[in-house]
């Protein structure tokens, strides 16, 4: 059974403001309502709460130590993420099947008189204090228009100035809010940031930082919105870092329910109409960690923003072809993005016919050709101005059969969950990743270029042939085609091809932007497939990948000639061998050690000394490497 929410209220609601020792001394007591409120939020488990509280209580003692324990503040908290079906689609009218996660980012702000954001956050090593003053940002550019003012040359260059910063992420969210309440001049706010969201995991780390942050500068301006219009307003205040993404993660963390997987276009306010579904209770979650990053650099933002211009540029070639066609003239005014192109309005023939009429890639100069100079350029300056960099050509096919399909597989991923067949829902996973395939791997862990997924004329034609055969038509459904929207990586393709190996893993895929991160496997909760699943990821994934990398850093010549002392070096490579070959032990000595030394490599990478980063040798993977899902509320101000 499922069942809708109610949005006759706004967010933030009735926030509560106390000083930072009241607040301490009732999560120390925990009593009454404020203990009540947890077990809602994040279930029974006692364990679970003092974590969270855990992380609350520190950022209430750090902000307490800068500020004073007598200052007011308010609390707030968003969870991160994680979607099981409808990837990279939101934007294109799909419905993507999310469910929280217990990891979240904790804001602890207090009111200030001037227009001064100034944020601190506990892991003061890794984010260091940051300020700025919302009028200055507000004159960097076009203000009074969201796109005009993000696309100033002001803006850009500030970004690029600085990017990556965290800052940037809460600068989104408070100018958006400002944006959207031009009749006030906001109050600025102090801040102090603490969370455990594992950034570049695919679980939107930047998107609970944007939540919690605008959550909290409209409570402490004494503002409040309509949960759907805060979705689109956080979504479209994201946009100022440089992506051009969907707003499913900010609607994920503003309407995610406890142990119930959220189902929605999240695309307008309109028809946001959020539907949960209890998640089968015999299965679970399992995510796998890659411990290779997403984080969008300006090369992987510039990957990422070309599929985006594919997908928009694939609809406007789409209408032509409809347009072109006198018979679906009744029902171009019921489609806008390629998630409304679906069999029940034209007919599953029609859209691989009308796929067959687009070309696999076209150059930006055929583009211009076929519309304006002006026109295209304005598209790509949407998409990569920011960046300082367009392509060249860009894939239409590929990423458009997987806009169609993947739309269809979120859609037909929730009936099958509701009607209780986990296992062809775990199967849509499988297709699904296949659709981010680079690689495959035969039982050697020998990997070749994926390439069954590429939408070539024969490819097209023999599904038409498909859908006139009774022996293989199921074999044409649309759900089942993969499309080619290349956002997986080595290490991802690696993972899920090791789970699907194992007895009682249903379906395993990439999560959230791809190019990294985690991977999602649907599993029976039992201990023995969680066993038997963490026993081939240690031997086929993470201690493979952790000796090659200390092959490379014992041997590796650039390290070497980039490292300033030798001895230090050898004395750090044997060191490093030790904590390897007792990993399953490591002390906090070891670990504070390793961070340490990834830091420093990191240092040496970014400025291209070196060829690779420390990923697999840092990685605790015996204790987080593989978690069960724990879902929690949405996000709030406490």
């Amino acid at each position: 059974m499922s069942s809708s929410t109610s949005f006759d209220y706004t967010v933030p609601r009735m926030p509560k403001f106390a000083s930072v020792s009241k607040w301490l001394e009732d999560f120390q007591d925990l009593k009454g309502k404020l203990s009540e409120h947890l077990r809602e939020v994040y279930g029974d488990d006692q364990s679970l709460i003092n974590e969270r509280k855990a992380i609350i209580v520190r950022a209430l003692e750090h902000f307490g130590s800068l500020y004073g324990t007598d200052r007011e503040v308010v609390i707030t908290r968003s969870p991160c993420r994680i979607n099981l079906r409808g990837m990279h689609s939101e934007m294109q009218h799909a419905t993507p099947n999310y469910l929280t996660h217990a990891r979240e980012m904790i804001i602890i702000a207090g009111k200030r008189d001037d227009d001064l954001v100034v944020l601190y956050n506990v892991e003061d090593e890794k984010f260091s204090r940051r300020q700025f003053s919302i009028s200055e940002e507000v004159e960097r550019g076009r203000w009074g228009n969201w796109i005009e003012y993000i696309d100033s040359e002001g803006v850009r260059k500030s970004i690029e100035a600085n990017r990556g910063d965290w800052a940037n992420y809460v600068k989104a969210s408070v100018l958006k809010v400002q944006d959207s309440f031009p009749d006030v001049k906001l109050k600025g706010m102090d801040v102090v940031a603490y969370g455990d969201v594992p950034r570049g995991n695919g679980m939107s780390s930047s998107s609970t930082l944007v939540v919690s942050s605008g959550l909290a500068i409209m409570a402490v301006n004494g503002l409040a919105m309509d949960r759907r219009e805060l979705v689109v307003c956080f979504g479209r205040g994201e946009w100022y870092v440089g992506t051009r993404g969907g707003f499913g993660d900010h609607g994920a963390m503003l309407f995610g329910k406890h142990r119930h997987i959220l189902h929605s276009v999240f695309l307008t306010v309109e028809e946001m109409q959020p539907e949960y579904i209890p998640f089968p209770q015999d299965y679970q979650v399992v995510i796998v960690n890659s411990y290779k990053t997403s984080t969008k650099s300006a090369d992987r933002l510039f990957t990422y923003n070309q599929t985006m211009f594919g997908y928009s540029m694939a609809m406007t070639l789409i209408m032509d072809v409809l347009k072109s066609t006198g018979e679906y003239s009744k029902i171009l005014d019921q489609v806008s993005y390629l998630g409304q192109i679906t069999p029940g309005l034209i007919g599953l023939e029609n859209i691989y016919n009308v796929l067959r009429c687009l070309p696999e890639r076209i150059s930006i100069a055929d583009l211009k050709e076929r519309y304006t100079s002006a026109e295209i350029d304005k598209r790509l300056d949407r998409f990569f101005g920011q960046l300082r960099r367009f392509p060249e050509s860009i894939d239409v096919r590929g990423p458009a059969l997987w806009g169609i399909a993947e739309s269809e597989r979120s859609r037909k991923f929730a009936e099958l969950i509701k009607n209780g067949r986990i296992k062809e829902a775990g199967e849509l996973m499988y297709i699904g990743h296949d659709g981010d395939r680079l690689f495959s791997f035969d039982g050697n862990a020998k990997s070749v270029e994926f390439i069954s997924n590429k939408v070539t004329d024969d490819y097209l034609d023999n599904l038409l042939a498909d859908l006139k055969s009774s022996e293989s038509i199921q074999r044409a459904e649309l759900a089942r085609q993969p499309g080619d929207y290349d956002a997986s990586n080595h290490e991802l393709d690696h993972i899920v091809d090791i789970a699907s190996h194992i007895d009682g893993v249903v379906g395993a895929s990439l999560t959230g932007a791809g190019f990294g991160g985690n991977v999602l496997a649907i599993t029976e909760k039992s201990d023995r497939v969680l066993a038997e699943l963490k026993d081939a990821l240690f031997r086929e994934y993470y201690k493979p990948y952790e000796l090659d990398e200390l092959d490379w850093f014992e041997n590796d010549r650039d390290l070497q000639s980039a490292y300033e002392n030798d001895d230090e070096l050898r004395d750090v490579r044997r060191k490093i061998r030790d904590i390897v070959q007792r990993k399953s032990n490591m002390e906090k000595d070891d670990i504070r050690f390793i961070e340490s030394l990834r830091q420093k490599v990191s240092k040496l990478f970014k400025e291209k000394k070196i060829s690779r980063e420390l990923l697999f040798i840092p990685a605790n993977y015996h204790d987080d490497g593989i978690v069960v899902n724990v879902t929690v509320d949405n996000a709030e101000t406490l």
